[in-house]
């Protein structure tokens, strides 16, 4: 019974540091970071090697033309418009959008892994602008920067056959994006596992299906139009 009690607790306690305005995280950033637990540590840890990683692939690898430039804040800011329609939204977060994460995937199998990662990570900092709703860093790092960051792996598309690399890689970032939402209920949110995955995949999953029905309308044609000198 003690046992539960603490568990319980420790749940709440996560909950309510999620619920947080992400404005309070940043004002008090080294009180909070006092506070972190190995796994934030980790995390930053993990979050910092990933950025140095992809900015130095980026520079050795990537270079990034006026056309690049322009295509990548396109796919941005489409993807930005979308997100604000909303068939239906949440009550704990999450909504079915007409398509909002294809833009950011298709920018990725267009030009490569390196900047669509890129491209994605530059997404997650505007969802965060739109309005976080999960401010503890844990809830910040699953269900913003790396769940939206996750789009980029769309870029794999880009050296796998073209009859079905678009479409395979695309099932890998949307599923990489869920896999993030299911994680951090759990972590943050304290939700049992199974519990998180009927929650997420509620919305998700229409989500998935209209980005991939997108895809396969659209999808092909965009890349090639982008990928025209």
């Amino acid at each position: 019974m003690l046992d539960w009690l603490i568990g319980s607790a420790l749940a709440e306690e996560a909950a309510e540091e999620a619920k947080a305005p992400f404005i309070e995280w940043i004002s008090n950033p080294f009180g909070k970071l006092a506070k972190a637990g190995v796994w934030e540590w980790l995390s930053i840890a993990a979050l910092v090697v990933l950025a140095v990683v992809l900015l130095v692939l980026s520079r050795k690898k990537v270079k990034w033309t006026t056309k690049m430039l322009a295509h990548a804040a396109m796919a941005l800011a489409l993807s930005f418009v979308l997100s604000y329609i909303r068939f239906f939204r949440m009550a704990g977060g999450g909504a079915v959008t007409p398509g909002s994460m294809l833009p950011v995937m298709l920018f990725g199998a267009a030009y490569g892994l390196v900047p669509g990662l890129l491209v994605g990570f530059a997404y997650a900092l505007l969802q965060i602008v739109q309005g976080a709703e999960a401010a503890g860093f844990m809830g910040l790092l699953l269900d913003y920067i790396l769940a939206f960051t996750a789009l980029g792996l769309a870029g794999l598309a880009k050296n796998w056959p073209k009859s079905w690399g678009l479409y395979v890689a695309m099932i890998i970032a949307l599923v990489g994006r869920l896999l993030c939402s299911i994680l951090s209920g759990v972590v943050v949110w304290g939700t049992p596992l199974w519990g998180s995955i009927t929650y997420n995949t509620s919305y998700m999953l229409p989500e998935m299906v209209i980005c991939l029905l997108l895809g396969v309308l659209i999808g092909p044609r965009v890349v090639r139009m982008m990928q025209q000198k």
